[in-house]
């Protein structure tokens, strides 16, 4: 099992660096793992374009083929966890198992936040341009986008607003019907941004999925118990050998 490389991909707005803790214990328990920084975050360039779901597949295909890795063991977390559900299906001999965390596979994503999220991401510039509003544009934009929590979405640029209505409008829910890799979905209990409810639905679509839930952790599982997420990982991943 720990000859098969680990490879973690990280969610919207993050970077590798906020998956080290969860690389310190998986190199403390003797994987080898994989990080990278994904188009548009950390220390990877912004796209010249707006990307798509199937340009971030093609980005971590490359990145395995660079690096001579022929199989994976993947972590997806959040976003990234799309970008795994779509490797699985259009690559799955590159899988030898998909681990998903806060990821949200099937639209729409319930939950207040994100909805508001969405919601202004899809038809904030309609509503702005509304006369009444129009004067007041961009500090009317930023406190919406500020109660939503998403002050990051509204102060990156054009092209990363774009491909992230590219990514959300993709429903992934044909895909996970036609995953047969062993599958984990690892959530927290507590998950405000991608409720348990969503993990529920996933799993059931599956044909080879099983679903542990963690007491009392939120959306950042991987990296505020990342004992915890390894150990369950561990588990997994003897029952598949």
């Amino acid at each position: 099992m720990k000859n098969i490389p680990i490879l973690i991909l990280h969610g919207w707005n993050l970077s590798a660096a906020k998956f080290k803790p969860l690389q310190d214990e998986l190199v403390r328990r003797g994987f080898q793992v994989l990080c990278p920084d994904l188009p548009g975050f950390g220390k990877e360039k912004k796209p010249d374009k707006p990307f798509f779901l199937s340009d971030y597949v093609s980005f971590v295909e490359r990145k395995l083929n660079s690096k001579r890795i022929e199989k994976v063991i993947l972590v997806g977390h959040s976003f990234g966890g799309r970008i795994g559900i779509k490797l699985a299906v259009q690559n799955p001999k590159l899988l030898h198992a998909l681990i998903l965390t806060g990821t949200p596979g099937i639209n729409p994503v319930p939950g207040p936040k994100i909805l508001f999220f969405l919601f202004l991401a899809k038809t904030g510039n309609a509503i702005f341009s509304l006369p009444v509003l129009s004067v007041f544009k961009d500090k009317l934009r930023h406190l919406l986008y500020k109660i939503a929590r998403a002050t990051d979405f509204y102060n990156t640029d054009k092209k990363m607003r774009e491909t992230f209505k590219n990514i959300v409008r993709e429903n992934l829910s044909s895909y996970l019907k036609k995953i047969t890799i062993p599958t984990l979905f690892l959530w927290g209990k507590e998950d405000m941004i991608v409720p348990l409810r969503i993990a529920q639905a996933m799993s059931e679509l599956m044909v080879d999925a099983k679903l542990v839930v963690i007491p009392e952790a939120r959306h950042g599982l991987p990296w505020t118990h990342p004992k915890i997420f390894v150990a369950e990982m561990e588990k997994f991943l003897e029952k598949i050998e």
